[in-house]
């Protein structure tokens, strides 16, 4: 079973809800026949529409952004200063891109500690035998000194 990334559908919402802030009162018809959506409702059906969710899956993703501070409550349904400067920075797609790299650099650096900490090994290792066949070669003359 694979496992599914809701990183799109996450920024697709914060998107949406900030679209339906910027066209809230476009075209506001106090006569209509129409009945009022909300804002929260209006989502969950493109949301619901677009990637094919499932209520459950739908509100774990609000209760994520709820917990991730992005949305200040879902019901109103209204997103967050920090939810504005989340999606213009990119938001979940490119905080998973950010934490892959990151990982992807660590990695490397971590390959090269392991390299360069072999070759310290080695290097102590030479200077620990040089020292002791110098430490031989004293001992030698100094039995040969007090010998004679």
């Amino acid at each position: 079973m694979t496992e599914k990334n809701y990183n799109v559908e996450l920024d697709f919402i914060l998107q949406q809800l900030i679209h339906e802030y910027e066209n809230v009162y476009k075209g506001v018809s106090f006569y209509s026949d129409v009945s009022f959506t909300t804002t929260k409702e209006k989502i969950t059906t493109l949301t619901m529409e677009k990637f094919k969710l499932k209520e459950w899956e739908l509100n774990l993703l609000f209760y994520t952004m709820l917990l991730d501070k992005y949305l200040k409550s879902i019901d109103p349904l209204t997103i967050s200063l920090e939810g504005l400067v989340f999606i213009n920075n990119g938001g979940y797609t490119r905080k998973t891109e950010m934490q892959n790299r990151e990982k992807t650099r660590l990695d490397a650096i971590q390959k090269d500690l392991n390299k360069y900490s072999f070759g310290l090994m080695i290097f102590t290792a030479i200077v620990a035998l040089g020292t002791l066949i110098s430490a031989w070669y004293f001992a030698i003359e100094v039995y040969k000194f007090y010998k004679e």
